[in-house]
C-alpha cells in the first residue's frame, strides 16, 4: 500500500519510527508547510519530500494519505484528500467541529473512500488480549472499569527541550491550550467503546488546577489539566475515567466483574502483560485457555487467596503476555507504542474491501464523549450520548503465554 504523510511535526516521528514494523506500507512522499521539517523527516526516514500538498493529491500512485497536521486543519486537509479520491487516516480528532466531522464521513461514503481515525492503541497486542479475556468470560459479567491517564506534572519538566527523533519540538503551547481531555482521553475511550459498545451518558467535571504553566498564556487560554468522567455504557458497564497532567503517572485500566479482575498497567505499551486475579470471595475458577498455566506452579488455594490467619502471603494471580513473533521497532525514549498499526489496518481494509476497525463513525462517537468532557469545564454534569457506530470486529487471536504472578496493584 502506497502512503504519503502530510504534516511532519512532533507526532510524525512516532509513525516514522514504527513504519518498519509494516513492510506492506510504502511511503512515497512527505510534506509539511515548514520546509525544514519536511527535509528533516525525509532524511531520517528515507521518505521522498513532496513539493506541496497538491503534488501528493495529484500523484496517482498514492493510495492513502496520513493526516498529521494540527487539529484545527484536520477537516480541511482530510476533505481535500477525499475529494482527490484517496483514502484518509487522520490523527485525532477527526475534526474540531461536529458538523465538519459529519460532512467528512458523508464525503468519504460519496467518494467510495475509507476514512479512519487514531488512536490505534486498542488494536495492539496487550489491549486485544485484555479484550479477548473479557469476551471469554474470565471476569464473568463486567461491571466496573477504572481507566486512568495521569501523565505526571508536565509543567514542572523541561518540556521546552523535548524533540522528536526528526528534531521537531514538542508543541507545548498547543498541548496546554487544548488540555488533557482532548489530548489523551481517546486512548482509553477508544478501547472502552471498541469493547463495550456505545456509551449512553457521561457525567463529567473538568478544571484547570495550575494557571502559570507557560509565560504568555493567560489562565483563560489554558485547557483543563484534570478531568474525571463517569461513562455509562448501553450494555450496563460503568467506567470511571480520570485524565490529567498533575498527578503521578498512571496509565492503567482495571476491569472488575463478578468472577475476577483484569488489569493492564500501561495502555501505551503494546507488549505490556495483562494480569488476572479472582474477585474477593469468588469461588469460580477461570475456564479460559488463555489462563492455563502449564505446568501449574501455584497451588489452587493460593490463587483463591486462602492462607492461614495472620499470614502475610502476597496475593497471587495469573499473568498473560502477548509475545511478538519478531522484535518490533518503537520510538526511542517512549513506551512501546506502534502508531502504524492503524495504518496497517486501513491498508488491509482497502485490500479486503471491508470497514477499517478504526472507522469514522466510531471516531465520531469517541468525539462526542470527549466533547461532553470538554463541555464540563463550563458546565459540569450529565450529558446524553446520541451517536451510534457499527460494532468493531476483534483482530484474529494472538499467541499468548500464561504464568503465575504476584499482584502488586
Amino acid at each position: 500500500m502506497n502512503i504519503a504523510f502530510v504534516g511532519c511535526g512532533f507526532v510524525a516521528a512516532y509513525y516514522g519510527d514504527t513504519l518498519p514494523n509494516h513492510p506492506e506500507l510504502k511511503a512515497l512522499a512527505a510534506f509539511d508547510l515548514q520546509p525544514l521539517r519536511t527535509a528533516a523527516f525525509s532524511k531520517r526516514y528515507n521518505v521522498p519530500a513532496a513539493a506541496s500538498l497538491q503534488a501528493i493529491l495529484d500523484n496517482p500512485d498514492v493510495d492513502l494519505v496520513v493526516n498529521l497536521t494540527p487539529p484545527d486543519t484536520h477537516a480541511e486537509i482530510s476533505r481535500a484528500v477525499l475529494l482527490a479520491g484517496k483514502h484518509v487516516y487522520s490523527e485525532k480528532p477527526l475534526a474540531l467541529d461536529p458538523v465538519d466531522a459529519k460532512e467528512l464521513i458523508a464525503l468519504a461514503g460519496k467518494q467510495n473512500c475509507l476514512l479512519a481515525v487514531a488512536p490505534c492503541n486498542f488494536l495492539a497486542g496487550s489491549m486485544q488480549t485484555l479484550a479477548r479475556l473479557v469476551r471469554e468470560n474470565v471476569v464473568g459479567t463486567p461491571r466496573l472499569v477504572y481507566a486512568e491517564i495521569d501523565d505526571g506534572p508536565i509543567h514542572q519538566l523541561a518540556y521546552h527541550t523535548w524533540k522528536s527523533g526528526a528534531g521537531a519540538s514538542w508543541p507545548y503551547e498547543t498541548e496546554f491550550r487544548v488540555g488533557c481531555s482532548w489530548e489523551h482521553a481517546a486512548y482509553e475511550v477508544g478501547f472502552l467503546t471498541s469493547l463495550f459498545g456505545p456509551a449512553a451518558s457521561v457525567t463529567a467535571f473538568s478544571t484547570t488546577l495550575v494557571h502559570d504553566k507557560m509565560k504568555g498564556l493567560a489562565p483563560e487560554d489554558l485547557g483543563p489539566d484534570f478531568s474525571v468522567a463517569v461513562i455509562k455504557f448501553r450494555g450496563g458497564v460503568v467506567a470511571r475515567l480520570t485524565i490529567g497532567t498533575i498527578a503521578r503517572r498512571d496509565r492503567s485500566i482495571t476491569i472488575t466483574g463478578d468472577k475476577g479482575i483484569l488489569r493492564l498497567d500501561e495502555i501505551w505499551d503494546n507488549e505490556a502483560p495483562v494480569q488476572f486475579t479472582p474477585s474477593r470471595g469468588s469461588k469460580s475458577s477461570p475456564t479460559s485457555s488463555l489462563l492455563l498455566v502449564t505446568p501449574p506452579t501455584t497451588p489452587e488455594r493460593e490463587l483463591n487467596g486462602d492462607c492461614k490467619v495472620g499470614a502475610a502471603a502476597p496475593e497471587r494471580g495469573i499473568q498473560v503476555d502477548t509475545p511478538v513473533e519478531t522484535p518490533r521497532h518503537y520510538p526511542a525514549a517512549t513506551n512501546r507504542m506502534d502508531m502504524c498499526i492503524g495504518l496497517a489496518d486501513i491498508a488491509a481494509a482497502i485490500r479486503e474491501k471491508r470497514r477499517p476497525r478504526m472507522a469514522a463513525d466510531h471516531a465520531f462517537h469517541v468525539y462526542e464523549i470527549l466533547q461532553a468532557m470538554a463541555d464540563s469545564v463550563a458546565a459540569p454534569g450529565h450529558h446524553q450520548i446520541e451517536s451510534e457506530f457499527v460494532p468493531i470486529d476483534p483482530l484474529p487471536p494472538m499467541r499468548t503465554v500464561a504464568s503465575d504472578c504476584t499482584i502488586s496493584w
